[in-house]
């Protein structure tokens, strides 16, 4: 049995560890805490020591503030922004500056930290509101809010977290992006068909300019899209449906567009019949039955020419491109007729629908996902029309008898 680590505590199962630490400060001791999430008990134990060790230099070596002296808001971000961005994804941080810089410091730069009030950060989502900004972009814009104040708790600018009450925030309806069983068929096919790829082509085909010169016998025609009838346009239509095996994968297993792009044939086991991915968001692994379309995807292209360790391949070898997935994906949207709106990451949420249209539980779905709670899967795991159909069957016969 591990012995009990003072101020240390570690959840197995969803990877998470928390630290806390009692230091001496102006009016006592003083609470210093910090929670990690997808790391190993190992990895915690190791992270806790250079937090004790970071926060025993910092209670001798860090000179007291001014007393009422406490950095603005955007002094906080200026000081801290790119040590916090450090240990997020590029496209994060991206995100979270764009919402500082045209959202949060405008409203709340020039405030000192534990002056941000609940009643103020309410009356900002009021305003947001009335400019009519998505229910899901309000709460995007609290939730960076809340992240960057208690960071400057964490970072012992500020002793306490200033917001007192919950913020009221107009709940979100996801809209269901899920492919329909009629529609996932259509999709699918769309890689099949050659003469609806020419007609795609032919729909979008724009005319060239007729010129004419002493040089030419006749006129001449420049520019233009391919012809539908030519033979460029057949090995389009084959480095098309070449793309279909990914799609197929994505379908049949959740994994994320930059997951799939990146697996590798050493986490594919035929034999025992298993993909295995950590994937590149959660750092979690996922461990995904390999269904038998999913199988015939992967073969198909295990049996290409140019092979690597890479699962999906541009013809020349190199890595598949995210530029080629999205026109591809589109091209096959365009076929199927699906003209609402519908992502690349909507296949991922296909996949936990059809999971949890054949009853596999919240549970399972959220392993599949590499979900750290059952929480985050409801969102994805939504039962179909005819499985919901299930209700009414069971209720007529409960009628009857």
């Amino acid at each position: 049995m591990n012995a009990r680590v003072p101020g240390f505590s570690y959840d197995g199962r969803r990877k998470m560890a928390r630290f806390l630490l009692y230091v001496p400060g102006e009016k006592g001791k003083v609470r210093r805490k910090k929670t990690l999430f997808g790391v190993t008990r190992d990895e915690a134990l190791r992270l806790y020591g250079e937090f004790k060790d970071e926060v025993s230099r910092r209670s001798v070596d860090q000179v007291p503030r001014p007393l009422g002296r406490n950095l603005t808001f955007s002094e906080f971000i200026e000081q801290y922004f790119d040590r916090i961005a450090g240990g997020l994804s590029a496209k994060t941080a991206r995100d979270y500056r764009y919402t500082l810089k045209n959202h949060l410091l405008p409203v709340f730069g020039d405030l000192p930290l534990d002056r941000i009030s609940s009643s103020a950060v309410q009356d900002f989502i009021a305003d947001l509101k009335k400019r009519e900004y998505s229910p899901s972009s309000v709460a995007d814009y609290a939730r960076v809010l809340k992240l960057f104040l208690y960071q400057a708790v964490e970072r012992e600018e500020i002793e306490t977290f200033p917001l007192r009450r919950r913020l009221k925030l107009e709940k979100i309806v996801l809209p269901c992006l899920e492919l329909t069983p009629g529609e996932k068929e259509r999709f699918l096919a769309a890689f099949e068909s050659e003469e609806a790829f020419r007609e795609m082509l032919l729909r979008h085909r724009r005319r060239g300019k007729i010129a004419m010169s002493p040089r030419f016998r006749s006129p001449r025609v420049f520019g233009g899209s391919m012809r539908p009838e030519g033979d460029a346009a057949r090995t389009y239509f084959e480095r098309f449906r070449s793309s279909k095996p990914l799609f197929v994968v994505a379908l049949e297993t959740g994994l994320r567009r930059s997951d799939l792009l990146s697996l590798r044939w050493s986490s594919v086991d035929f034999q025992g019949g298993w993909i295995r991915v950590t994937t590149h968001k959660t750092k979690e692994e996922v461990t995904i039955p390999i269904s038998t379309a999913c199988r015939q995807a992967l073969l198909e292209c295990r049996n290409r020419p140019v092979v690597s360790d890479r699962v999906f391949l541009e013809e020349s070898g190199a890595p598949l491109s995210e530029t080629r997935i999205r026109r591809h994906f589109a091209i096959a949207k365009e076929i199927a007729d699906i003209a609402r709106r519908f992502r690349f990451h909507d296949l991922r949420h296909t996949f936990a629908s059809t999971l949890a249209s054949r009853g596999v539980s919240l549970q399972v779905i959220a392993k599949a996902l590499g979900h750290a709670s059952v929480k985050m899967s409801e969102r994805y795991a939504r039962p179909n029309e005819e499985a919901m159909k299930s209700i009414l069957a069971a209720l007529d016969v409960t009628a009857i008898l």
